[in-house]
């Protein structure tokens, strides 16, 4: 059974931390510094809102199918017109000092749009039997699961997968030793020391295990991700570090013309039978340009 691109965890970089409590309250909307982030393998890989599209495609087709034989389907939401979660919102540890305030490296609450989903897949967790699997098949990947995939990607090229993550990843390694990035380090540390606190880097900072000793944000960690956030400000280095994985990125995809052309016409070919399958279902707001 082929796994589909888009819902693939393919984004090797993004940072979790530990979650905040599930009070529904809504984070603070993503601001533009954190918007704007964007390195040339993004145009190959999928958005958080590329997936959700591509998976909302799935489900439309899943319903259809139960439908078929007289059996209902609560589907997902459709996709936010917005992205409420970048995928490189913590790309270069924190950069929000509205989310350092309020959570330190916690993880912000989900959005309404992500809580609504999750009530849907929880729901799900206690189908009859039956009906799971019906939509899923006896082992969680047949069904009408299995149905909707065969027609999503019946015209999308395959593609390593493998091979593209492996580019992510290493172009992300090779960032961090950059001349030039490596300087940034370290007048960050500078200023972070300044204040009393003493990290190599800014992903040791936020993957210190201390943040994980409570649901909630001490006091300590509000203060440290301030720091980190007005640091990293101070020094630019979000700004050095970013151009510099740009430039190492550019130079990847110009090495491998082939590989990055099918991995750019497999994205569109799956983009494409996902918006055509939600524009067919009468959809309304939900297929991604």
């Amino acid at each position: 059974m082929r796994i589909p691109r888009a819902l693939l965890a393919v984004v090797l970089l993004t940072i979790v931390g530990c979650s905040i409590t599930e009070a529904e309250e809504e984070a603070p909307e993503v601001g533009e510094r954190v918007g704007d982030l964007w390195v040339p393998l993004d145009d190959y890989g999928f958005s958080r809102l590329d997936m959700l599209t591509v998976q909302y495609a799935e489900d439309l087709l899943i319903g259809d199918c139960l439908n078929a034989v007289g059996l209902e389907w609560d589907p997902l939401p459709s996709p936010p017109e917005q992205d409420t979660d970048p995928l490189n919102r913590r790309r270069y540890g924190l950069v929000e000092p509205e989310l350092a305030e309020l959570y330190g490296y916690h993880l912000p609450p989900p959005t309404e749009d992500q809580r609504e989903r999750d009530r849907v897949w929880q729901a799900r967790e206690v189908l009859p039997r039956a009906e799971w699997v019906a939509a899923y098949g006896e082992d969680g990947d047949g069904g009408c699961l299995s149905e909707a995939r065969e027609r999503l990607y019946r015209d999308v090229p395959a593609i390593d997968t493998t091979l593209l993550n492996g580019h992510i990843g290493q172009t992300f390694e090779a960032s961090q030793e950059h001349p030039e990035v490596v300087s940034a380090f370290g007048e960050w540390r500078t200023c972070m020391l300044a204040k009393g606190f003493d990290y190599a880097a800014p992903l040791d900072v936020h993957a210190d295990p201390a943040w994980t000793d409570s649901a909630e944000p001490s006091p300590r960690e509000i203060t440290v991700a301030g720091t980190d956030v007005r640091c990293k400000e101070e020094t630019g280095l979000v700004k050095v570090w970013s151009a510099v994985e740009e430039e190492i990125q550019s130079e990847v995809i110009d090495s491998h013309p082939e590989d990055f052309a099918l991995f750019a016409r497999a994205k569109e070919a799956e983009m494409e039978a996902a918006r055509s399958v939600i524009e067919q279902s009468g959809a309304v707001g939900s297929a991604q340009d």
